[in-house]
Protein backbone atom coordinates (compact mmCIF):
# COMPACT_ATOMS: atom_id res chain seq x y z
CA UNK A 1 0.00 0.00 0.00
CA UNK A 2 1.35 3.41 -0.95
CA UNK A 3 1.69 6.14 1.65
CA UNK A 4 0.29 9.64 1.47
CA UNK A 5 3.81 11.00 1.02
CA UNK A 6 4.18 9.25 -2.33
CA UNK A 7 3.34 10.86 -5.64
CA UNK A 8 -0.39 10.89 -6.26
CA UNK A 9 -0.95 7.79 -8.36
CA UNK A 10 -4.51 7.99 -9.72
CA UNK A 11 -6.91 10.77 -10.64
CA UNK A 12 -10.43 9.42 -11.07
CA UNK A 13 -12.53 11.70 -13.28
CA UNK A 14 -16.33 11.64 -13.00
CA UNK A 15 -18.28 14.04 -15.23
CA UNK A 16 -21.88 14.57 -14.14
CA UNK A 17 -24.95 16.62 -15.00
CA UNK A 18 -28.41 16.62 -13.38
CA UNK A 19 -28.09 13.06 -12.01
CA UNK A 20 -27.29 13.52 -8.35
CA UNK A 21 -28.55 10.15 -7.06
CA UNK A 22 -26.81 8.12 -9.75
CA UNK A 23 -23.65 10.20 -9.33
CA UNK A 24 -23.65 9.58 -5.56
CA UNK A 25 -23.69 5.83 -6.22
CA UNK A 26 -20.81 6.15 -8.69
CA UNK A 27 -18.77 8.29 -6.29
CA UNK A 28 -19.37 5.91 -3.38
CA UNK A 29 -18.12 3.00 -5.50
CA UNK A 30 -14.83 4.86 -6.04
CA UNK A 31 -14.47 5.85 -2.39
CA UNK A 32 -14.98 2.17 -1.43
CA UNK A 33 -11.71 1.19 -3.13
CA UNK A 34 -9.15 -0.50 -0.87
CA UNK A 35 -6.39 1.56 -2.50
CA UNK A 36 -6.16 5.07 -1.09
CA UNK A 37 -3.55 7.03 -3.05
CA UNK A 38 -5.99 8.69 -5.44
CA UNK A 39 -8.06 11.81 -5.92
CA UNK A 40 -11.50 12.19 -7.47
CA UNK A 41 -12.15 15.06 -9.88
CA UNK A 42 -15.89 15.69 -10.23
CA UNK A 43 -16.68 17.82 -13.28
CA UNK A 44 -20.21 19.21 -13.08
CA UNK A 45 -21.21 20.03 -16.64
CA UNK A 46 -23.62 22.90 -16.00
CA UNK A 47 -26.43 21.29 -14.02
CA UNK A 48 -29.82 22.96 -13.61
CA UNK A 49 -30.29 25.11 -10.49
CA UNK A 50 -32.13 22.52 -8.32
CA UNK A 51 -29.61 19.78 -9.11
CA UNK A 52 -26.71 22.18 -8.73
CA UNK A 53 -27.77 22.95 -5.17
CA UNK A 54 -27.93 19.21 -4.40
CA UNK A 55 -24.43 18.73 -5.79
CA UNK A 56 -23.09 21.56 -3.65
CA UNK A 57 -24.71 20.12 -0.54
CA UNK A 58 -23.16 16.76 -1.36
CA UNK A 59 -19.77 18.41 -1.88
CA UNK A 60 -19.81 19.63 1.73
CA UNK A 61 -19.86 16.05 3.00
CA UNK A 62 -17.23 14.48 0.77
CA UNK A 63 -13.62 13.62 1.78
CA UNK A 64 -10.81 16.05 1.04
CA UNK A 65 -9.53 13.96 -1.89
CA UNK A 66 -12.77 14.66 -3.79
CA UNK A 67 -12.61 17.93 -5.71
CA UNK A 68 -15.54 19.50 -7.53
CA UNK A 69 -15.25 21.67 -10.61
CA UNK A 70 -18.32 23.50 -11.95
CA UNK A 71 -18.68 24.41 -15.61
CA UNK A 72 -20.84 27.15 -17.08
CA UNK A 73 -24.37 26.02 -17.85
CA UNK A 74 -25.17 25.37 -21.53
CA UNK A 75 -28.43 23.95 -22.98
CA UNK A 76 -26.81 20.63 -23.96
CA UNK A 77 -23.80 20.80 -21.69
CA UNK A 78 -20.20 20.91 -22.90
CA UNK A 79 -20.20 17.16 -23.51
CA UNK A 80 -18.40 14.18 -22.04
CA UNK A 81 -15.14 14.80 -23.93
CA UNK A 82 -14.84 18.41 -22.76
CA UNK A 83 -15.59 17.40 -19.18
CA UNK A 84 -13.08 14.54 -19.19
CA UNK A 85 -10.42 16.84 -20.63
CA UNK A 86 -11.15 19.39 -17.92
CA UNK A 87 -10.65 16.73 -15.27
CA UNK A 88 -7.42 15.55 -16.89
CA UNK A 89 -6.00 19.07 -16.85
CA UNK A 90 -6.93 19.64 -13.22
CA UNK A 91 -5.91 16.17 -12.01
CA UNK A 92 -2.51 15.59 -10.41
CA UNK A 93 -2.32 11.79 -10.58
CA UNK A 94 0.24 9.96 -12.69
CA UNK A 95 -2.57 7.89 -14.18
CA UNK A 96 -6.09 8.89 -15.15
CA UNK A 97 -9.15 6.74 -14.45
CA UNK A 98 -12.66 7.47 -15.67
CA UNK A 99 -16.19 6.68 -14.53
CA UNK A 100 -19.56 7.70 -16.00
CA UNK A 101 -21.94 9.16 -13.43
CA UNK A 102 -24.63 6.54 -14.12
CA UNK A 103 -22.24 3.58 -13.73
CA UNK A 104 -20.23 2.16 -10.82
CA UNK A 105 -17.14 0.18 -9.96
CA UNK A 106 -18.06 -3.17 -8.41
CA UNK A 107 -14.58 -4.44 -7.52
CA UNK A 108 -13.06 -2.82 -4.43
CA UNK A 109 -9.63 -4.16 -5.39
CA UNK A 110 -9.63 -2.59 -8.87
CA UNK A 111 -7.18 0.23 -8.13
CA UNK A 112 -5.03 -1.95 -5.87
CA UNK A 113 -4.71 -4.53 -8.64
CA UNK A 114 -4.01 -1.89 -11.28
CA UNK A 115 -1.40 -0.17 -9.12
CA UNK A 116 0.40 -3.45 -8.45
CA UNK A 117 0.45 -4.48 -12.11
CA UNK A 118 1.61 -1.06 -13.28
CA UNK A 119 4.32 -0.95 -10.59
CA UNK A 120 5.56 -4.47 -11.37
CA UNK A 121 6.00 -3.72 -15.06
CA UNK A 122 9.62 -3.38 -16.18
CA UNK A 123 8.59 -0.81 -18.78
CA UNK A 124 6.42 2.21 -18.07
CA UNK A 125 2.80 1.31 -18.66
CA UNK A 126 0.85 3.60 -20.98
CA UNK A 127 -2.61 2.08 -20.51
CA UNK A 128 -4.29 -0.60 -18.41
CA UNK A 129 -7.61 -2.10 -19.50
CA UNK A 130 -10.23 -4.31 -17.80
CA UNK A 131 -13.82 -5.45 -18.34
CA UNK A 132 -17.30 -4.54 -17.14
CA UNK A 133 -20.80 -5.97 -17.22
CA UNK A 134 -23.77 -4.24 -18.84
CA UNK A 135 -27.11 -4.23 -17.07
CA UNK A 136 -30.58 -3.06 -18.16
CA UNK A 137 -32.61 -0.69 -15.98
CA UNK A 138 -34.62 -3.68 -14.69
CA UNK A 139 -31.43 -5.31 -13.40
CA UNK A 140 -31.09 -7.97 -16.10
CA UNK A 141 -27.46 -8.45 -17.21
CA UNK A 142 -26.87 -8.26 -20.97
CA UNK A 143 -25.10 -11.26 -22.43
CA UNK A 144 -21.62 -10.59 -23.82
CA UNK A 145 -19.08 -10.30 -25.17
CA UNK A 146 -19.48 -6.53 -25.41
CA UNK A 147 -16.16 -4.74 -24.83
CA UNK A 148 -12.86 -6.63 -24.35
CA UNK A 149 -14.41 -9.67 -22.70
CA UNK A 150 -13.79 -11.85 -25.77
CA UNK A 151 -10.01 -11.56 -25.30
CA UNK A 152 -9.37 -14.12 -22.50
CA UNK A 153 -10.17 -17.11 -24.72
CA UNK A 154 -7.62 -15.82 -27.24
CA UNK A 155 -4.91 -15.31 -24.61
CA UNK A 156 -4.87 -18.65 -22.79
CA UNK A 157 -1.14 -19.22 -23.22
CA UNK A 158 0.00 -15.66 -22.49
CA UNK A 159 2.03 -15.16 -19.27
CA UNK A 160 0.44 -13.11 -16.49
CA UNK A 161 1.83 -11.04 -13.63
CA UNK A 162 0.95 -11.49 -9.94
CA UNK A 163 -2.45 -9.85 -10.50
CA UNK A 164 -3.40 -11.84 -13.60
CA UNK A 165 -2.64 -8.92 -15.92
CA UNK A 166 -1.29 -9.61 -19.40
CA UNK A 167 1.04 -7.50 -21.52
CA UNK A 168 -0.51 -7.21 -24.99
CA UNK A 169 0.53 -5.88 -28.37
CA UNK A 170 -1.61 -3.46 -30.36
CA UNK A 171 -2.46 -6.26 -32.81
CA UNK A 172 -3.63 -8.56 -30.00
CA UNK A 173 -5.95 -5.91 -28.57
CA UNK A 174 -7.39 -5.18 -32.00
CA UNK A 175 -8.42 -8.83 -32.34
CA UNK A 176 -11.26 -8.07 -29.96
CA UNK A 177 -14.56 -7.20 -31.57
CA UNK A 178 -14.94 -4.37 -29.04
CA UNK A 179 -12.90 -1.72 -27.27
CA UNK A 180 -12.15 -0.61 -23.72
CA UNK A 181 -14.97 1.43 -22.22
CA UNK A 182 -13.81 4.49 -20.28
CA UNK A 183 -14.98 2.93 -17.00
CA UNK A 184 -12.42 0.18 -17.61
CA UNK A 185 -9.57 2.36 -18.90
CA UNK A 186 -6.56 3.73 -17.03
CA UNK A 187 -4.26 5.93 -19.11
CA UNK A 188 -0.95 7.53 -18.21
CA UNK A 189 -1.75 11.23 -17.80
CA UNK A 190 1.26 12.46 -19.82
CA UNK A 191 0.25 10.27 -22.77
CA UNK A 192 -3.39 11.41 -22.51
CA UNK A 193 -2.29 15.05 -22.72
CA UNK A 194 0.23 14.26 -25.46
CA UNK A 195 -2.50 12.86 -27.73
CA UNK A 196 -4.69 15.87 -26.80
CA UNK A 197 -7.17 13.90 -24.75
CA UNK A 198 -10.67 13.23 -25.98
CA UNK A 199 -11.99 14.77 -29.19
CA UNK A 200 -14.44 17.46 -28.05
CA UNK A 201 -16.20 17.44 -31.43
CA UNK A 202 -17.41 13.87 -30.91
CA UNK A 203 -20.46 13.34 -28.71
CA UNK A 204 -20.92 9.61 -29.21
CA UNK A 205 -18.24 6.91 -29.20
CA UNK A 206 -15.70 9.51 -28.12
CA UNK A 207 -14.29 6.79 -25.85
CA UNK A 208 -13.64 4.51 -28.84
CA UNK A 209 -11.79 7.37 -30.53
CA UNK A 210 -9.62 7.84 -27.44
CA UNK A 211 -8.98 4.09 -27.27
CA UNK A 212 -7.77 3.92 -30.88
CA UNK A 213 -5.56 6.99 -30.56
CA UNK A 214 -4.09 5.60 -27.34
CA UNK A 215 -3.24 2.33 -29.10
CA UNK A 216 -1.66 4.30 -31.93
CA UNK A 217 0.76 6.02 -29.54
CA UNK A 218 1.25 3.58 -26.67
CA UNK A 219 4.27 1.34 -26.17
CA UNK A 220 3.29 -0.82 -23.19
CA UNK A 221 -0.28 -2.00 -22.65
CA UNK A 222 -1.73 -4.20 -19.91
CA UNK A 223 -5.01 -6.07 -19.92
CA UNK A 224 -6.68 -7.64 -16.89
CA UNK A 225 -9.75 -9.82 -17.54
CA UNK A 226 -11.43 -8.87 -14.24
CA UNK A 227 -14.95 -7.38 -14.37
CA UNK A 228 -14.54 -4.22 -12.35
CA UNK A 229 -17.55 -2.08 -13.32
CA UNK A 230 -21.27 -2.17 -13.96
CA UNK A 231 -22.55 -0.20 -16.94
CA UNK A 232 -26.19 0.90 -16.92
CA UNK A 233 -27.70 0.49 -20.40
CA UNK A 234 -29.52 3.76 -21.17
CA UNK A 235 -33.29 3.81 -20.84
CA UNK A 236 -34.45 4.79 -24.34
CA UNK A 237 -37.57 6.40 -22.87
CA UNK A 238 -35.39 9.10 -21.35
CA UNK A 239 -33.51 11.77 -23.27
CA UNK A 240 -30.98 13.09 -20.77
CA UNK A 241 -28.53 10.29 -21.50
CA UNK A 242 -25.84 10.98 -24.11
CA UNK A 243 -26.61 7.74 -25.96
CA UNK A 244 -30.34 8.44 -26.28
CA UNK A 245 -30.00 12.11 -27.23
CA UNK A 246 -28.87 11.43 -30.79
CA UNK A 247 -30.73 9.37 -33.37
CA UNK A 248 -29.19 6.44 -35.23
CA UNK A 249 -27.93 8.29 -38.32
CA UNK A 250 -26.38 10.98 -36.13
CA UNK A 251 -24.63 8.23 -34.18
CA UNK A 252 -23.40 6.69 -37.42
CA UNK A 253 -21.90 10.04 -38.43
CA UNK A 254 -19.92 10.14 -35.20
CA UNK A 255 -18.73 6.58 -35.86
CA UNK A 256 -17.68 7.57 -39.39
CA UNK A 257 -15.68 10.45 -37.91
CA UNK A 258 -13.92 8.14 -35.45
CA UNK A 259 -12.90 5.61 -38.09
CA UNK A 260 -12.03 8.15 -40.79
CA UNK A 261 -9.71 9.84 -38.32
CA UNK A 262 -8.12 6.48 -37.55
CA UNK A 263 -7.77 5.59 -41.23
CA UNK A 264 -6.23 8.93 -42.21
CA UNK A 265 -4.21 9.97 -39.16
CA UNK A 266 -2.99 6.83 -37.40
CA UNK A 267 0.73 6.13 -37.54
CA UNK A 268 0.44 2.37 -37.09
CA UNK A 269 -0.64 0.17 -39.98
CA UNK A 270 -2.59 -2.18 -37.68
CA UNK A 271 -4.74 0.69 -36.40
CA UNK A 272 -5.31 2.06 -39.91
CA UNK A 273 -6.34 -1.37 -41.21
CA UNK A 274 -8.70 -1.90 -38.29
CA UNK A 275 -10.32 1.52 -38.80
CA UNK A 276 -10.70 1.01 -42.56
CA UNK A 277 -12.46 -2.33 -42.08
CA UNK A 278 -14.67 -0.87 -39.33
CA UNK A 279 -15.53 2.09 -41.53
CA UNK A 280 -16.75 -0.38 -44.16
CA UNK A 281 -19.07 -1.99 -41.62
CA UNK A 282 -20.48 1.42 -40.58
CA UNK A 283 -21.18 2.34 -44.22
CA UNK A 284 -22.99 -1.00 -44.60
CA UNK A 285 -25.13 -0.20 -41.57
CA UNK A 286 -25.94 3.24 -43.00
CA UNK A 287 -26.89 1.58 -46.30
CA UNK A 288 -29.38 -0.71 -44.54
CA UNK A 289 -30.81 2.14 -42.46
CA UNK A 290 -31.32 4.34 -45.54
CA UNK A 291 -33.02 1.48 -47.36
CA UNK A 292 -35.42 1.01 -44.45
CA UNK A 293 -36.69 4.54 -45.13
CA UNK A 294 -36.79 4.04 -48.94
CA UNK A 295 -33.84 6.35 -49.61
CA UNK A 296 -32.52 4.08 -52.36
CA UNK A 297 -30.27 6.60 -54.14
CA UNK A 298 -28.55 7.60 -50.90
CA UNK A 299 -28.23 3.93 -49.94
CA UNK A 300 -26.45 3.22 -53.24
CA UNK A 301 -23.92 5.95 -52.49
CA UNK A 302 -23.08 4.54 -49.07
CA UNK A 303 -23.01 0.99 -50.41
CA UNK A 304 -20.24 2.12 -52.77
CA UNK A 305 -18.34 3.66 -49.87
CA UNK A 306 -18.62 0.38 -47.93
CA UNK A 307 -17.35 -1.58 -50.95
CA UNK A 308 -14.34 0.71 -51.26
CA UNK A 309 -13.41 0.13 -47.62
CA UNK A 310 -14.06 -3.58 -47.44
CA UNK A 311 -14.47 -5.58 -50.65
CA UNK A 312 -16.53 -8.76 -50.85
CA UNK A 313 -18.29 -10.46 -53.77
CA UNK A 314 -21.59 -10.44 -51.88
CA UNK A 315 -21.40 -6.70 -51.20
CA UNK A 316 -20.16 -6.02 -54.74
CA UNK A 317 -23.33 -7.63 -56.13
CA UNK A 318 -25.53 -5.79 -53.62
CA UNK A 319 -23.93 -2.43 -54.45
CA UNK A 320 -24.51 -2.73 -58.18
CA UNK A 321 -28.03 -4.01 -57.67
CA UNK A 322 -28.69 -0.86 -55.61
CA UNK A 323 -27.16 1.36 -58.30
CA UNK A 324 -29.46 -0.16 -60.91
CA UNK A 325 -32.47 0.17 -58.60
CA UNK A 326 -31.57 3.80 -57.88
CA UNK A 327 -31.35 4.62 -61.62
CA UNK A 328 -34.72 3.03 -62.25
CA UNK A 329 -36.47 4.64 -59.31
Amino acid sequence: MTSVEDELFFSVIIPTRNRVKLFKKALDSVLAQSFTNFEVIVVNDGSDAPSLEEYKQLEKNTPSNVKFRYQVKRPNGHGQSYSMNTGALVGKGKYLCFLDDDDEWIDKEHLTRAHTSISESVKEVDAYYTNQKAVYVDGVVKEGPIWLDDLPEQLINKPTDSQGSIKLSIEELLRSHGFAHLNCSIVRRELYLEIKGMDENIRWECDRDLYLRTLDSAQTLLYNPSYIALHLIPDTSKKENMTTMVNMLEKRLYQVTVYQKGTLLSKRKAVRSYCRASLGFIFQHITHELLSTNRTKDAAVYASKALACRFSIKWFIRTYWLKIKAMLS
